[in-house]
């Protein structure tokens, strides 16, 4: 609904309280001056969150009576009887403060800009108008910190037109004293109009906000960005630059069954510019050398990838170059053991990627295990891509970063192979535990891992001779075996069915936990699969040399038990107590899920769950029945 509001009063009031620091243009302010400046800003705010408020609250009648503007620069009388010209004159009116010295003037007139667009959203009118104008700023800011002022943005579209002829004329010599800083202050501006849609729930004015700062974002020469504005200015533009796009991707995801918002335009432009935003966030010739700012920005990049990740479909082309980008800036994350001694000695700073790693202070080559998790998570989400596109450089970069954590691993006996397998996936799922938002990605992730089952020992020495060709799928496989896997989850869980009653109604985890206890075969592929493996537990390993088909995660505990030496060893295999935990386990889960479903308490219908569980405490029956 369309409210009626009269912009003539907040031109007034912006007008009347703000003009005489407009002149000074905020760059030569003494310190009387800006205290006063901030005075009349921080109540300038105010009244415009009053404004928002009573609009909010009262849609029939007109908010603002007074529709006569007076101009005191000139000394006369002057009447805006049309909106835009009004929002013109207030954003003209604030922009200027943007370029100013003082971080409290920029904060303070950014927030009203963002109050403003609150009062403009609300209103139900002119928001397209507001948000060009904002990118009409953002255009002339960066073209000005380019040296490149007289260049007027290249779209060749009626709005071109339309800045030449009024905004951009008037919005330019507002921002002739701008620079990096300022483009960062819209930035953040853009951000928090954002963080406003995210409440609103309204996909036009969502729709409008894409729309505009996508043909803004394409419009800037990013390319002219590398060689400007001192280390500082630099920090605080990137810093603001990857926290609005990685806000922006964020919505574009949470907007997925909108076509108009899901594989947006700005995904790729985003996308596009990721190389640039290692090198300006990472590049230690840059900037960021300190070590906590290298860790912020290291977490601020691996959240933007990932998410990015997650929204656009990811061509070969693509995941190679990212892969590539990972080894050059994030090296140090990938080759860091996971199993180092000691490492767990770091985990109550979980979480922060402030924080570093207190083992190699001079190398500053050890960070946290929270950037570890997501600098891994992502190597292997590129790399198993790339594999399910029949790809073969997924597998071997998966490889070759097996072989720099556990080196030399398939010419040892085979006892010691099989221990250090295990060892390497125990702490791998230790990593990853204690972060839930990625744990069950990871989990599902290694589902889609082929599972090789010929393998050969040379009798003489007792070490694996695997066919040449396929040793790089016998490692990966071995290592990464879900079945194993799943085991010892469970044992990091202690074996808690709450606890997995717990990811399962979270909605942060809850989708994700069931897919990975769901994921697999349908029902009655499995129970053939097993009775073959109970009939003759030896078929498996006479079969060819080819992937196995996974299947769903409780019956693989049945498949755990079954398979003989030739396909999971002694150490590698599933032993009784183990199967009866975690039989324990899942059974209790099962009776736990189908309580609160029948009380109407479970935040989603299980019914397919409960199905899986139930067939698994069926052939438990059934197996101890056999016995």
């Amino acid at each position: 609904m369309q409210n009626r509001f009269d912009y003539s009063y907040l031109c007034c009031l912006i007008d009347d309280s703000l003009h005489p620091y407009t002149a000074l243009e905020g760059n030569f302010l003494t310190k009387e001056k800006e205290k006063a400046l901030l005075i009349a800003l921080s109540q300038v705010f105010r009244e415009v969150e009053v404004l928002k408020h009573k609009l909010a609250s009262d849609s029939e009648d007109t908010v603002a009576i007074a529709p006569t503007c007076y101009s005191n620069s000139s000394g006369t009388l002057t009447i805006h009887s049309e909106d835009h010209p009004c929002l013109e004159k207030i954003v003209s009116d604030l922009i200027v403060f943007l370029a100013s010295e003082s971080q409290y003037v920029q904060h303070l007139a950014g927030n009203i800009l963002v109050a403003t667009s609150k009062l403009v959203g609300t209103s139900g009118r002119n928001w397209n108008e507001f948000l060009h104008l904002l990118c009409v700023c953002l255009e002339v800011a960066a073209y000005h910190t380019l040296s490149y002022s007289s260049k007027p943005s290249k779209r060749g579209s009626e709005d071109l037109i339309r800045d030449l002829s009024s905004s951009f004329i008037l919005l330019r010599p507002r921002l002739k004293h701008s620079s990096l800083s300022t483009v960062a202050g819209l930035a953040r501006i853009f951000r928090n109009i954002l963080k406003y849609l995210k409440q609103e729930n309204d996909d036009q004015l969502v729709r409008v906000y894409f729309d505009c700062v996508g043909s803004c974002l394409n419009s800037i020469p990013w390319d002219l960005l590398n060689e400007i504005g001192q280390p500082v200015s630099k920090i605080v533009f990137s810093g603001n630059i990857v926290q609005l796009f990685c806000s922006m991707v964020e919505k574009c995801g949470a907007e997925a069954t909108s076509d108009s918002v899901n594989n947006h335009p700005i995904l790729l432009k985003i996308n596009d510019l990721v190389p640039k935003l290692l090198y300006w966030c990472l590049d230690k010739q840059n900037f960021c050398s300190e070590m906590c700012l290298s860790q912020y920005f290291k977490h601020k990049t691996l959240m933007l990838m990932i998410r990015l990740s997650s929204k656009l479909h990811l061509d070969s082309s693509i995941l190679v170059s990212w892969l590539l980008l990972l080894q050059k800036h994030f090296q140090d994350l990938l080759q860091q053991p996971i199993g180092e001694p000691g490492w767990l000695l770091n985990e109550f700073e979980d979480g922060s990627p402030f924080l570093a790693s207190l083992l190699d202070k001079e190398e500053h080559n050890i960070c946290s295990h929270h950037l570890q998790r997501r600098a891994i998570f992502l190597f292997m989400k590129c790399s198993l891509s790339l594999t399910s596109s029949r790809e073969e450089n997924g597998l071997l970069k998966l490889h070759e970063w097996l072989q720099c954590q556990l080196p030399g691993a398939l010419f040892v006996e085979q006892d010691l192979y099989w221990e250090n397998c295990m060892n390497f996936a125990l702490s791998f799922i230790q990593l990853f535990v204690h972060e839930d938002d990625i744990l069950f990605e990871v989990l599902l992730l290694l589902l889609n891992l082929p599972v090789h089952a010929d393998q050969q020992i040379c009798e003489e020495t007792g070490t694996f001779l695997p066919m040449e060709e396929d040793k790089i799928l016998f490692h990966i496989s071995n290592v990464f075996n879900p079945i194993h896997l799943f085991h010892l989850f469970l044992a990091e869980l202690h074996y808690d069915h709450q606890v997995l009653l717990d990811y399962l109604i979270s909605r942060d985890t809850g989708i994700n936990c069931a897919a990975y206890l769901l994921n697999g075969n349908s029902q009655e592929q499995s129970r053939k699969k097993i009775k073959i493996l109970q009939d003759d537990p030896n078929s498996l390993a006479r079969s060819p040399a080819a992937p196995v088909e996974r299947t769903p995660v409780p019956l693989l505990l049945e498949m755990g038990c079954k398979l003989d030496d030739k396909y999971g060893h002694k150490h590698h295999r599933t032993d009784v107590k183990t199967f009866e935990e975690a039989k324990d386990c899942l059974i209790s889960l099962k009776t736990s899920v189908e309580r609160l479903y029948k009380k109407n308490l479970f935040p989603y219908n299980p019914g397919v769950l409960l199905k899986r569980l139930t067939r698994f405490q069926e052939l438990c029956i059934m197996q101890e029945e056999s016995i």
